[in-house]
């Protein structure tokens, strides 16, 4: 079948005049169309047929490397501006109705159904350097046609890294390295300890494989742990299944969670500074393997822990494990039962709130946001005593008094009974993000002055694509978290420019930027 493949993919590329780079896409397409292909074995029906019990439709199939028109919505054009854009063809999205088509002039892959074929023109090979620069985007006001997610971005267009943990190790190699880069536990340690709770708690067992289904992959995930002031505390290493790979339907079912909101969390705070309450903060070890999976999921060995006698087995899973689309909402359902069975009633207006009242005047407080808790209690021992309930339910990990939630720093003053949050550290993490940390600031975010309209939107092709590097959206989103938390005094810059979040120009990023400093 590789063969098979293989020599489809390479015919389809030099009839399009594809380069090499376009190889993933074309051997993709290929397979799509095998399994819409009458065979032999199957008495002349389609393996797609034998599958889903559904004759075959070929009525929108396209030749690949075509040219493509998309329509392109209002929000992102001028009335001057065409309402479609020249694109290649180059494939079926699985589990939405629409076309991935490559646009080589804003070097985007868009995945669309709104598309006009002309299957007599090839625009040719593309350059190299524009594929590299893929990125797939997103049409939001199509739903069902419309998909999003970054491929891969040119390394050489950053002059600082765009992320400040680019040096964590993303691979099992980089794990094994006999020279670690930094001194602290070492990877391979972090992924002993991970394994070891995984055997603990009982994730998996290991079986053949039934026929018919297919074993999805896992990786290793490398993160560096920090303490409350920022300074590099240890490793953690945690085994991720490919949830990118699970089946609607067959994999998974309902996939929603709720976390706490961020007002929630600011009323408990303000409540525990003026009642004088116990505030303290736990954190659940490996929180997504304590739920339990109503699925069948094989999943492959670990990397550097297949055990040598049992090669061809894979793991079918037991518990939820990180990466699972389901994973959250296995590990909710499984704490929320527990929590209520302990007394505690369900906040209805916000489900990650939960409150006991021990009939004596003490009561109870406790905030969920994913494997994050904040308890909060007017009696030590009650407060004592759940945390011991927890402890002995759930792999806990007792922090003490709160000192950081989400990643705003809590300062506490009992005495005078007034809490402050501050998130200094995640705001110089975004501007070093963006290359901004030695930026002139400014006294205000939004100058009365700058008057922003969609008539500084991008109107030449060049503008659009120019725009198209700029990481507007990204920008915007890492601004309101900081909004939502400490910084009520950006909303109404964040509002004015998150209006143009469809179709960004240059002076919409520079009001940005403005936001920033």
């Amino acid at each position: 079948m590789n063969r098979t493949l293989m020599e489809r993919a390479r015919c389809m590329m030099s009839t399009a005049k594809l380069g090499k780079e376009f190889w993933a896409e074309a051997v993709n397409t290929a397979c799509y169309l095998i399994n819409r292909s009458p065979t032999v074995s199957l008495k002349l029906k389609t393996p797609e047929e034998v599958w889903s019990g559904k004759p075959a439709n070929y009525s929108f199939l396209r030749i690949f490397g075509c040219d493509a028109y998309v329509w392109v919505p209002k929000e992102k054009r001028t009335k001057v501006d065409k309402n479609s854009k020249r694109c290649i063809f180059l494939g079926y999205e699985t589990g939405t109705k629409g076309y991935r088509l490559w646009d080589p002039t804003a070097r985007k892959l868009i995945i669309s159904r709104y598309v006009v074929f002309n299957e007599d023109v090839f625009q040719g090979k593309t350059k190299n350097e524009e594929a590299r620069k893929l990125v797939i985007e997103q049409e939001a006001s199509f739903d069902d046609a419309v998909q999003e997610e970054n491929i891969q971005n040119d390394p050489q267009s950053e002059s600082e890294p765009e992320f400040e943990l680019l040096h964590e190790g993303t691979s099992y190699g980089d794990a094994i390295s006999p020279q670690p880069r930094r001194a602290i536990r070492p990877p391979a340690s972090a992924m002993e300890e991970e394994m070891e709770s995984l055997h603990k708690n009982k994730t998996w067992d290991l079986v053949q494989l039934p026929e018919g289904r297919k074993a999805i992959g896992c990786r290793w995930i490398y993160k560096l742990k920090k303490d409350s002031k920022g300074n590099i505390e240890r490793y953690k290493a945690r085994l991720v299944i490919k949830g990118y790979a699970q089946k609607p339907g067959i994999d998974f079912d309902e996939v929603f969670s709720p976390v706490v909101r961020m007002t929630t969390i600011r009323v408990v705070l303000a409540l525990a500074a003026s009642l004088d309450l116990e505030l303290e903060q736990l954190d659940v070890k490996t929180a997504f393997l304590h739920g339990d999976l109503n699925e069948e999921i094989y999943m492959t060995q670990p990397e550097g822990f297949v055990e040598e006698n049992n090669r061809s087995l894979v793991c079918r899973l037991n518990k939820s494990l990180y990466g699972l689309k389901q994973a959250p909402r296995c590990w909710y359902k499984q704490f929320d039962s527990f929590i209520v069975s302990l007394g505690f009633h369900r906040c209805e207006a916000d489900h990650c709130a939960y409150f006991c009242d021990y009939n004596d005047g003490c009561f109870c407080i406790l905030l969920l946001y994913v494997d994050d808790m904040i308890i909060a209690g007017n009696s030590p021992t009650y407060v004592s005593t759940l945390k011991a309930q927890l402890a002995g339910e759930f792999d806990m990990k007792d922090l003490g008094a709160v000192n950081q939630i989400l990643g705003m720093k809590v300062f506490r003053d009992r005495e005078d009974r007034k809490i402050w949050l501050n998130q200094k550290n995640y705001i110089e993490r975004v501007l070093r993000r963006f290359n901004m940390q030695n930026a002139k600031p400014v006294s205000t975010p939004f100058p009365v002055h700058i008057k922003l309209s969609s008539e500084y939107s991008p109107s030449t092709e060049a503008e659009k694509a120019a725009m198209s590097r700029v990481p507007y959206s990204s920008a915007v989103g890492s601004l309101m978290f900081a909004m939502v938390g400490t910084r009520p005094d950006i909303a109404q810059a964040l509002g004015a420019v998150s209006k143009y979040m469809a179709n960004p120009g240059r002076v919409h990023w520079d009001a940005v930027k403005l936001c920033r400093r």
